[in-house]
């Protein structure tokens, strides 16, 4: 009776072993499949392609209002352009990764602009190479006067921030001109055109890097 059981269990366990292989084989067209859909992890940095300092000022400062703000509108505009001229990997990249940066990272510290710009460096180029490139546009935006893109035609005073920090370029811009709300579409439309400028100023200098 003992020797008939274990005949019979043997008799199960190789019945459920050809049964999972047979499993298997027929699954292996499938994870074949999805192997080969998977792509491959992009090698850091990305390469970089030259881009038009003009075509990301429209897009960046359409990007702000897009976005969600100044880091989402300058890191997704020029991501954006990437996707739809390079495609892969720049298109598995969520803009609203940077969208925490409005407002000075809602510490009215660093300018959000600044952030996605310091990100989509950080794209293409290693530490050192990134911290030469992101000091000369840090030096840029100090002394640059904003807002000049003006599509919304408001010819509001222009100011220099001698900053980085949103704080101050922002608080600038609001007492020169009278500005008592954040909300005031001036004071966006100025945020929105810091966005596009500083955007373009990033590809400027990463054209330059790149002989391009």
């Amino acid at each position: 009776m003992s020797k008939l059981t274990t005949r019979r269990e043997f008799l199960i366990g190789a019945g459920k072993v050809a049964a999972g292989a047979a499993a298997i084989s027929a699954l292996n067209p499938v994870l074949n499949t999805i192997a080969e859909e998977t792509p491959a992890a992009p090698e850091y940095p990305f390469k970089y392609v030259k881009l038009d300092p003009e075509k990301v000022k429209e897009r960046c400062y359409k990007g702000f209002y897009d976005f969600g703000g100044c880091a989402a509108g300058s890191f997704g505009g020029v991501v954006s352009i990437l996707s739809e001229e390079v495609g892969y990997p720049f298109n598995q990249l969520p803009y609203l990764m940077y969208a925490n940066g409005a407002g000075g990272y809602g510490a009215a510290s660093l300018c959000g602009s600044l952030g996605g710009c310091a990100g989509v460096i950080g794209l293409f180029l290693e530490a050192k190479e990134a911290r030469a490139v992101t000091a000369e546009l840090f030096k840029w935006y100090r002394g640059h006067e904003f807002p000049q893109y003006d599509p919304e035609n408001y010819a509001a005073e222009k100011t220099v921030a001698k900053s980085v920090n949103c704080s101050d370029s922002v608080t600038k811009f609001m007492q020169a001109n009278g500005i008592k709300e954040m909300s005031d579409p001036v004071r966006m439309s100025r945020c929105a055109a810091v966005t596009g400028e500083a955007a373009a100023k990033t590809v400027e200098l990463l054209n330059a890097h790149f002989n391009l």
